[in-house]
């Protein structure tokens, strides 16, 4: 389908299971700062958008129960935002730095006695039809590109979204992130930096129904740092999306502002509060 503009689309049907452990020494994590981070997306049922929302809620008012989870857990900042597509469907998009992989952090929480993860875990549950108890079934998320500003101090605002590839080009986004974020890291730099970005981060999720491509941006205004980016005719930013028009569908258009996502939770928020 068409959509309006950005990267917005219509989410393909998706079995409801869990990505599970990448075995693949070639696609392996990049870690920062100690940390695993884990980007992915879920699909929410129609007309459960509300208990996402409420999840949310229940973590920001919980907050002694939340720093437990979580420390439990192994994970250090947790980011959720909520994506609605074109055609009325709606994603869950999520980032989360952790010093575990994906299927530890899920298995901790579907194992744990504490009532607020068995509370997150049923919820969920309900909300997206996936069985978490079941535990990872396909590949697992993989970061693909990762830029983080060396000059960086302390966390910033975040934003999330989540887009399809083209069939057939995984491995063509997987060779371009690595010339975009590793070989051409210095241009990668000057571009963001002069954007206000800390951090852009990149994954890979795959699904039986195709792939995805999870992007986490933080700096002081992500959302202007993207309408500047897609305002930007810079060498090496028309080269960048250039390369996205190659690996992405005909209507995701990064010469136009991605969407914004509404933020559902952020742990640096909750833990912030006195």
């Amino acid at each position: 389908m068409q959509g309006a503009c950005g990267v917005q689309y219509v989410l393909p049907k998706r079995d409801r299971t869990l990505p599970a452990v990448q075995s693949d020494p070639r696609h392996a994590r990049v870690r920062t700062s100690g940390m695993q981070s884990i980007g992915f997306a879920f699909p929410v049922q129609p007309g459960k958008e509300q208990i996402m929302r409420e999840v949310s809620n229940q973590l920001r008012g919980r907050r002694s129960e939340f720093a437990q989870s979580r420390q439990r857990a192994g994970v250090a900042l947790e980011r959720a935002y909520l994506q609605k597509n074109p055609d009325g469907s709606t994603l869950v998009v999520a980032y989360v730095e952790a010093q575990s992989g994906f299927g530890d952090v899920v298995r901790t929480y579907t194992s744990s006695d504490l009532e607020l993860d068995r509370y997150f875990v049923q919820k969920n549950g309900e909300a997206t039809g996936i069985d978490f108890a079941a535990g990872p079934q396909g590949p697992e998320p993989q970061l693909v590109g990762e830029y983080v500003d060396s000059e960086a101090k302390g966390r910033q605002h975040g934003a999330a979204f989540a887009a399809p590839l083209q069939p057939g080009m995984t491995e063509a986004a997987r060779q371009f992130a690595r010339e975009a974020y590793e070989t051409r890291k210095a241009e990668m730099t000057e571009s963001r930096r002069t954007k206000g970005l800390t951090r852009e981060i990149v994954f890979l999720n795959q699904t039986p129904a195709g792939d995805l491509v999870i992007v986490y941006l933080e700096g002081a205004d992500p959302v202007d740092a993207n309408r500047q980016f897609a305002a930007s005719n810079a060498p090496f930013d028309r080269w960048f999306k250039d390369q996205c028009k190659r690996i992405f569908p005909p209507f995701v258009n990064f010469d136009e502002p991605v969407p914004v996502n509404e933020e559902l939770f952020s742990s640096t928020e909750v833990m912030a509060v006195p």
